[in-house]
Formats: C-alpha cells, structure tokens, sequence
C-alpha cells in the first residue's frame, strides 16, 4: 500500500483534529469507552477544518486511507446559514472537512464514511458545538472549479496555477417534459425502421424460386412514422475529480 504523501504548504490543525478509535481496542475493553467523538466547538462566522485521524484505527494493517466517500450533516435544517461541508479531502493521511457556518446553539451531527485503499470502510458520526455567542453567518465562499467543485488546499497545480483533474463525471441527473404554452407536453415523433425478405416475383405473380426450391428474395426496409410520447431534456450535475497530494 502507499503511504500518505506529505500536503505541503498546508496542514490539518492538531487542535481539531480526532483520533479514529481502534475498534478491536474498544470491543475487547472491560468497560467500552464512549465512542461518540466530540469535535471542538466553532461559533457560525467561523470557517474551519476539522480532522479525523486514522493512524490508530488501522494500525498494523500496513493500510492508508483511500478517500472520504461521503460527509452527510444530519442536523440541516434547509436553512442558510446550516452548518455546510465547503470541502472535504485526504489531508497527509487523514480525512479533513472544511466546516463553515451553523445555527448558533445547537450541536451538529456530521456522519462520515471512509474507505481505506484496502477496502476497509467506517462510517464515523461526528458532534460539533456551535456556540451561541455570535450570530448566525452564512459560510465564507472557498475556490471552486466552474462546475461548483470545490477546490481543498492539497489539490495539484500546474505552473500556470490550474487544477489538474480527471475531467468531470455526471453526479446527478432529471429529466423533464418540454411543454407548449398552453401547458400540454411536446411530443416527439421519430421514424422507424423494419427490415424484412422481400420475395422476388414473375411477371404472373409467382414468387421466383431458387433451386432448393425456396423462394428468392432481397433485402427491403419498411419504414413507418411511429409517435413515442413526450419530448424531454435532461439536466445533469456534474463533479470534477480532482487529483490530490494524499
């Protein structure tokens, strides 16, 4: 397995950053410690990033952790100033989100699933504090790419400073009727194509027949306009895979 390749310029900070629990540790313990992990409190304005350490989670497995599949804030409410994951990435080893914003007051639950480049997966649920003591903000804008991908600090450059990336793939995508203005759907119509044998006939109608006594004949198309329904359109989200130091 390859080890973690050391983020330069930029690292997770200490004071936020969580120790994964060895879950053989905690299952063979006499008394089980709490394995809710508590991130430290942030008030709205802040943006921060915050870090999960896997170094003893998977100690002596020789395994690194592969990428963050997923961070889901359980606690969002549909409001704008929710607490918002601006960036998530594997950060010299260890899984880091950039946090912003949150309802002052409340305690926010972040759940995240890791995957390892062994396969080993753990999905980890996460509380963090919002204090009350500033109002509410909405989260600091971060870089993004022009599709909205964010841009988190370890992503590669090239010297003319653009993000070298894998190209965009299609995250997300609905199709919807295009309509008249009176409201009905557009229909689509197309043309359809049946090919068939077409026999060969003498000038008395009979069909030419060839020595093994089956009818001979050519190739033929019949074609027919065929209305299939509503015309649509389809909307696709796109995310850039961005190439990493991790």
């Amino acid at each position: 397995m390859i080890p973690s390749i050391p983020s330069i310029g930029w690292s997770p900070a200490p004071g936020r950053t969580l120790l994964l629990p060895n879950m053989d540790q905690v299952r063979g313990s006499v008394i089980s410690p709490s394995t809710q992990l508590v991130w430290p409190k942030k008030t709205s304005a802040d943006n921060l990033d915050y870090s999960l350490d896997p170094s003893d989670w998977l100690y002596g497995t020789n395994d690194y952790l592969a990428f963050i599949e997923s961070v889901e804030i359980t606690t969002c409410l549909g409001e704008a100033d929710d607490l918002s994951c601006l960036w998530s990435s594997v950060v010299n080893g260890m899984a880091c989100l950039m946090l912003g914003s949150g309802q002052p007051g409340t305690q926010q639950n972040i759940n995240v699933k890791l995957l390892t480049q062994q396969g080993r997966s753990a999905a980890v649920s996460i509380l963090l504090p919002v204090s009350s003591t500033l109002a509410a903000t909405a989260p600091q804008e971060t870089p993004i790419l022009p599709d909205g991908t964010p841009i988190p600090p370890n992503a590669l450059r090239l010297p003319d400073k653009s993000i070298l990336s894998l190209g965009a793939s299609v995250t997300d995508q609905t199709y919807f009727d295009l309509l008249l203005p009176d409201g009905t759907s557009l229909q689509n119509s197309m043309m359809t194509n049946t090919p068939y044998l077409s026999d060969l006939l003498l000038p008395d109608g009979a069909a030419l027949q060839g020595a093994d006594g089956n009818a001979l004949g050519i190739d033929a198309v019949d074609t027919q306009m065929e209305l299939i329904g509503p015309l649509g359109a389809i909307e696709m989200q796109t995310n850039t895979d961005i190439l990493l130091i991790a």
